[in-house]
C-alpha cells in the first residue's frame, strides 16, 4: 500500500497549522500591574491620597488635573519620574537659564529654570517622591489601559477658529510650529514621546504652557516645549487649549505588550 499521498497530506496540513499564528497571551505582568495600578488610583496608600480624587474616577481629567486615561504608559511614567526628580536628567548638564522677556504677554518671574528633565509641580511633586518605581509603572498601566471618549466642550466660535490656525498652522511669521506637527493631525498624540492634547481640560493645557514659561517645566524631546511656549500670547493659550479641549475623539486604552525591556 502507498501511503505517500497520505503523508503528503498530513505534512501540508502541519505546515499551514505553523503558519498560523496563535492567540496573542497577554503578558500576565500587565494584568497584575492593571491591578495594583487600580488600588493604588482608587484607594492610595503609604501617604498617597487616592489618584481618582483629582484626576476623575475614570482618569478622565478635572479643571487643572490631566487626563491619564488611554495615554501612552511610558509617557506616564516619565511624567512620573519627571515630578519626582530633583537632579537633571541622564545626559542632561544643568545651565542656569535666565528668563528673559519675548512675544508673550506673561509676566515672567526672575528664577532660574529648574534642572533639565525636571517637572515640577507644587501639588504633584511632593506625591510621586513617595512613590516606588514599582507603584509608578502601575499606575502608569493601569491608567493607560482605561478607555476615554472626549466630547466638545462649550466654547465661542471665534476663540475655536483662533485655536485651529495656530493648532493646525503655527505662527509662519516668528517660526512656531503647528501643534500637530508634532500632537498628530487630531491632538491625539505621538507614541511615548508628544501627549495626547485632544480631550485634555483646557485649564490644564494653559496651566501646563505657564509651567514651560516660567521655567517650572523643562522636559520632554529636546526641551522643544519651552522654545514653543515662549512664543504664546495668553490669547493663544486660551485659544488653542479650547480648540483641542473640544476636539471629539475615542481611544480604546493601551493595548500594546509590557512597555519596559526588563
Amino acid at each position: 500500500m502507498n501511503n505517500a499521498p497520505l503523508i503528503l497530506v498530513l505534512l501540508a496540513a502541519a505546515l499551514s497549522g505553523c503558519s498560523e499564528e496563535g492567540p496573542h497571551l497577554e503578558d500576565p505582568r500587565l494584568a497584575a500591574a492593571r491591578e495594583a495600578g487600580e488600588q493604588l488610583a482608587k484607594q492610595g496608600g503609604g501617604g498617597v491620597p487616592p489618584c481618582v480624587s483629582c484626576h476623575g474616577l475614570k482618569g478622565e481629567g478635572i479643571g487643572v488635573f490631566p487626563r491619564l486615561a488611554a495615554q501612552h504608559p511610558l509617557y506616564l511614567y516619565r511624567q512620573l519620574e519627571d515630578l519626582a526628580r530633583t537632579e537633571p536628567a541622564e545626559g542632561e548638564s544643568i545651565k542656569p537659564i535666565t528668563q528673559k522677556d519675548s512675544a508673550t504677554q506673561l509676566i515672567h518671574s526672575d528664577l532660574t529654570a529648574f534642572p533639565p528633565g525636571v517637572r515640577h509641580d507644587p501639588v504633584m511633586s511632593p506625591i510621586v517622591g513617595l512613590l516606588t518605581e514599582e507603584a509608578r509603572r502601575n499606575l502608569a498601566i493601569y491608567f493607560a489601559s482605561l478607555p476615554f471618549d472626549a466630547t466638545p466642550v462649550e466654547a465661542d466660535g471665534q476663540t475655536l477658529e483662533q485655536g485651529q490656525d495656530l493648532a493646525l498652522r503655527g505662527k509662519a511669521e516668528s517660526g512656531l510650529p503647528a501643534c500637530v506637527t508634532c500632537h498628530g493631525p487630531n491632538g491625539e498624540g505621538f507614541e511615548a514621546d508628544f501627549p495626547p492634547l485632544a480631550g485634555q481640560p483646557a485649564a490644564y493645557l494653559i496651566t501646563q504652557i505657564d509651567h514651560w514659561q516660567s521655567g517650572l517645566r523643562d522636559n520632554g524631546p529636546q526641551r522643544l516645549m519651552r522654545a514653543v511656549a515662549n512664543q504664546l500670547t495668553d490669547a493663544d493659550k486660551a485659544n488653542v487649549a479650547a480648540y483641542f479641549a473640544n476636539r471629539a475623539s475615542h481611544w480604546p486604552g493601551y493595548q500594546g505588550d509590557w512597555p519596559w525591556s526588563d
